[in-house]
């Protein structure tokens, strides 16, 4: 009988084995997607990023045969490419922008493999992730903090008030086996409108390495997110007005086992929103605002789904101090402008952390609480069918000196959020964390079967803690003792008919670590990567 129900749902859902494309965080691929976007005259969307698009554009431009369809007209069962990792961390975990999976000192093996099914408007993707870590033991920097997990980050806190944040350092002493929904959501979408639930992870801004406001560096929260479909035109008495786009998202964050020992503040409420706006004289430049809020879900109230447009909280008390609410909260602008004729692509986020003030403080210190990521993408055709890319990107997450007059907890850190802007013990925004500071510059080489890059980064972590060390006076060896990463790596690709395999490895010098002067260490991460295809190109 069971056999029977199997064998007649199968025959119900037709089984299409197209050319389906899902951006996978971590993936060698996912510098080509950046890739299409930028080759391609239609934007996909104005401001976000999406790792599942049902609407992703029919390609006028593609050097891989297997990106040039779209899947949102397919019906039925799509089964989506198996992937396997291998990465290995040789002195300290090191791994950026990859998801829910984790990459701590020693062997990390992962696996995505699911499928998505389509009818009508609806789709259901199932692309979990699953890893093993060795999590092989390191030095952990000195206990600093006695109200938080030794596994935890240690450096989080203020000359006045004393900050914490769950952002791990090593996952416990053993090894481990994780599961996570990954790349999942349920979905309705039509030419206007959608609706999605799941655990995609969601890039708010145009950065592509160090996102302020939400990256791609920790793994995906259950959200549900409303919005429109793609980017809708605007007229007014048959005038166009440009075009725009925006979504909403409310989720739920969630504490790691190694932080705290209070199960109350486990849990945190969330809600952000971006906007997208492109006018009709400059058709591919896009302005930009993205917002979050987020709380702990013990002082959740109904009217916090609206506090996005209006904060209807009346604060909490700590130390006999009531606080305007409970919430914090950061915003952003962007500037998106593509260049079509030349291939290049140039952006800038300019944030605000704890967004809040009054217009004559706005306006007469307006680098109060700043911080900012600017980048340039260019492409260069060269003969037959060979490609160039390049990009640079700067990020400075690094306090104002106005924080010393003016209330001003460094990014991802709050005193009424004990967990600051994380989940499961990962930043939720610039994976180089606040305080901080990186360059970035890549330049790839593509060919119709292959990926062959080189890139290097320079960051300098947390001055914001840095700066308010007791460094003492004329002491070289102790106002010395910046936290600097220079790291040099290398990747390559071949792709096959049936698959495709490739690797990265970067070399890393890590100058003081912990701030301590000559503290230095070398660790190689060494990245393999290799994918089959369930289905064959068409």
């Amino acid at each position: 009988m069971q056999k029977s129900v199997l064998v007649s749902i199968f025959l119900l859902i037709s089984v299409d084995l197209i050319k389906a494309q899902v951006d996978v965080p971590g993936d060698l691929e996912n510098e080509y997607f950046q890739l299409l976007a930028l080759k391609n005259q239609q934007v996909n969307h104005l401001g976000y990023g999406l790792t599942i698009d049902p609407f992703f554009d029919s390609l006028e431009w593609s050097l891989w045969d297997r990106f040039q369809s779209r899947i949102n007209g397919t019906e039925g069962l799509t089964l989506l490419d198996l992937g396997f990792k291998t990465h290995i961390n040789t002195a300290y975990p090191r791994g950026y922008n990859d998801g829910p999976s984790w990459k701590g000192r020693g062997l990390t093996q992962e696996v995505n493999v699911g499928m998505r099914l389509k009818k009508a408007r609806f789709s259901l993707t199932f692309l979990p992730n699953i890893f093993y870590s060795q999590n092989a033991s390191f030095g952990l920097a000195p206990q600093i903090k006695k109200d938080v997990s030794p596994f935890s980050y240690q450096f989080a806190n203020k000359a006045s008030v004393s900050y914490r944040t769950d952002w791990v350092q090593r996952y416990g002493d053993k090894a481990f086996v994780n599961f996570h929904l990954g790349q999942s959501e349920l979905r309705y979408q039509d030419s206007i409108f959608t609706v999605g639930l799941g655990t995609q992870n969601l890039k708010l801004g145009p950065a592509k390495i160090n996102p302020i406001i939400l990256s791609r560096n920790a793994g995906g929260f259950p959200s549900l997110d409303l919005g429109t479909a793609q980017p809708l035109p605007l007229h007014f008495n048959n005038r166009d007005l440009g075009a725009f786009e925006t979504k909403i998202i409310f989720g739920q964050l969630s504490e790691s086992n190694y932080f705290d020992n209070f199960p109350e503040n486990n849990k945190l409420f969330f809600t952000g929103m971006t906007v997208g706006y492109s006018p009709p004289f400059l058709p591919n430049l896009v302005l930009g605002f993205n917002k979050v809020l987020y709380k702990q879900s013990k002082y959740f109230t109904p009217p916090d789904l609206a506090a996005l447009f209006w904060v209807f909280d009346q604060g909490i008390m700590i130390d006999s101090v009531l606080t305007k609410d409970s919430f914090d909260q950061m915003a952003s602008l962007f500037v998106d402008w593509k260049f079509e004729e030349a291939d290049l692509r140039i952006y800038l986020e300019w944030a605000k952390n704890d967004f809040s003030g009054g217009f004559i403080r706005i306006i007469t210190e307006p680098e109060h609480s700043r911080a900012y990521t600017l980048g340039l993408e260019k492409a260069f055709d060269l003969r037959k069918e060979k490609v160039l890319y390049f990009m640079m990107e700067h990020s400075n997450l690094v306090r104002n000196q106005s924080w010393l007059y003016r209330a001003n907890p460094p990014y991802y850190q709050h005193i009424l959020v004990d967990q600051g802007y994380t989940h499961q013990g990962q930043v939720l925004g610039a994976g180089i964390g606040g305080g901080s500071m990186s360059q970035f510059l890549g330049l790839s080489f593509y060919d119709q079967k292959s990926l062959l890059g080189i890139d290097f980064q320079a960051i300098r972590f947390d001055d914001d803690y840095f700066l308010e060390m007791d460094h003492g006076s004329g002491q070289k060896e102790l106002y010395n003792r910046h936290q600097n990463e220079f790291s040099l790596g290398l990747k390559y690709q071949r792709r096959f008919q049936k698959g495709a395999i490739g690797a990265k490895m970067i070399n890393s010098f890590y100058m003081n670590r912990y701030y301590i002067l000559d503290n230095n260490e070398h660790n190689l991460s060494l990245n393999i990567q290799a994918k089959y295809f369930l289905h064959q190109s068409r």
